[in-house]
């Protein structure tokens, strides 16, 4: 569901009823942290504020997100390809995937550079999809020839930038590199742009 297009009783109702399946698998583990969909935190400052404090209530930490390259547009044309076999535009697929995820990388690590004068841990944000998992192994690859090691959300939120972020307890604050270059008046970099038009694949 998508908090800005969702009331927020019903929104909270589909929060509690997967609560149980989650316990049932988690068991001990650490599993009260909820990231947004869409990234959506609610249209007003009322209803950001209240989903907040039910987010405090049911003792859930948000997870914020400092690192993306919309991994999931790649997903419904791989889709098309497959159906087609057509290896050619597979592999353009498989190019421009590993590029946006590169580029995408300079880009926020620049970002945190230049606001931080280092990295921060990224908290990169994924999709389930099959074009994902077909990936993944020469993504984790990219990575970390970028010097990239990876930790827990629990391990990279503990960072100072997060703390206002993911404590619903608190007053929200910004929950990303772009926020805090805009609360800080900085011009922000252009975005990479995406190296092919992938609605156009596979047609």
């Amino acid at each position: 569901m998508n908090l800005n297009q969702t009331p927020l009783s019903k929104f909270e109702d589909d929060v509690t009823r997967n609560e149980a399946i989650l316990s049932k698998w988690m068991k001990e583990a650490d599993w009260h942290w909820f990231r947004y969909p869409f990234l959506a935190e609610g249209e007003t400052a009322e209803k950001r504020a209240a989903f907040r404090d039910f987010l405090a209530q049911h003792g859930y930490k948000i997870a914020a997100v400092t690192m993306s390259f919309a991994d999931y547009e790649w997903n419904e044309p791989y889709a098309r390809c497959k159906t087609k076999n057509d290896d050619n535009a597979i592999k353009l697929l498989e190019d421009s995937y590993l590029k946006a995820a590169d580029q995408s990388a300079d880009y926020y690590r620049n970002l945190s550079r230049s606001l931080f004068g280092h990295d921060i841990p990224y908290v990169l944000l994924m999709h389930i999809g099959a074009f994902d998992a077909e990936m993944l192994p020469k993504l984790l690859e990219l990575y970390r020839s970028k010097g990239f090691q990876f930790v827990t959300l629990q391990d990279a939120e503990h960072d100072e930038f997060y703390r206002a972020a993911i404590d619903p307890r608190l007053s929200a604050g910004t929950d990303s590199l772009e926020g805090a270059a805009i609360e800080r008046h900085l011009s922000l970099p252009s975005p990479p742009a995406p190296a092919v038009q992938l609605n156009n694949i596979c047609r």
